[in-house]
């Protein structure tokens, strides 16, 4: 937190001195070779008002409804996975021990998944990635559920399950981030996570229901999937409209 430099977007519009932004720029990036006489400019400004307001002007509201969406979809399969996975799979008639490792694995593979995804982000596009990302995560979540399900095979759903739902959720965040410009870009992450947390509190308040309504398992984890497939519909339509507005670069 205190040695990661800022970004030089909002260093250029908080009009730092052309040496600090030099030294960030090659700190950053070693092969611009940035010296005191560079120019820095930056093709955007800033706007007064309720930075909420600003997420649906100049053509942003269809691309934040959607981003909300999917942080609204992908947290509630993240709270619903990790607060009902374990009981869920004791009452499959696996061992206690067995059902807390379930849960750990989910995590673990969402560890592994955020640097995982970044990588593969980093070549071929936020929307590209996700989508694909969301329909691995509805396929895995459905199979968690399925009857008959071998411990190897179940501890790899959960895994695929864990590096695609939990994992993702840091990509979403740098999605937002890198679409907004920079005078309201924490205020589009942070209103996309606000909005997903109501998907935190009402996912697992759903598990529940489902499990007091003695739902069986293969359809309780059947229901889990829907999300993410919704997810994968918004990211797609996310991939539109980001290609139509920045040019197709993602």
């Amino acid at each position: 937190m205190f040695w990661l430099p800022e970004s030089i977007q909002l260093a250029v519009l908080r009009g730092w001195s052309r040496a600090r932004i030099t030294a960030a720029v090659n700190r950053l990036n070693p092969r611009a070779d940035a010296t005191v006489d560079s120019q820095f400019v930056l093709p955007e400004g800033h706007r007064s008002g309720a930075p909420l307001l600003h997420l649906f002007r100049e053509g942003r509201a269809a691309v934040t409804l959607l981003l909300w969406t999917v942080n609204f979809m992908n947290l509630l399969n993240l709270y619903s996975l990790a607060s009902w996975l374990p009981s869920v799979v004791r009452d499959s008639g696996y061992s206690t021990q067995t059902a807390v490792l379930a849960g750990t694995v989910l995590q673990v593979g969402g560890t592994i998944g955020t640097f995982g995804l970044a990588w593969l982000v980093a070549r071929h596009g936020f929307a590209r990635v996700l989508a694909v990302t969301f329909t691995l995560a509805a396929g895995s979540i459905a199979l968690i559920g399925q009857p008959g399900l071998s411990l190897p095979l179940l501890t790899l759903a959960v895994f695929i399950a864990g590096w695609c739902v939990v994992g993702s959720q840091p990509g979403l965040n740098a999605l937002a981030g890198a679409y907004y410009p920079t005078y309201v870009r924490s205020t589009g992450v942070g209103a996309g996570l606000g909005v997903g947390r109501i998907g935190a509190i009402v996912g697992p308040a759903i598990g529940g229901l489902l499990m007091a309504a003695q739902w069986p398992v293969r359809d309780i984890f059947l229901a889990a999937a829907m999300p993410a497939l919704f997810s994968v519909v918004a990211m797609l339509a996310l991939r539109f409209l980001l290609g139509t507005q920045l040019g197709a670069r993602e």
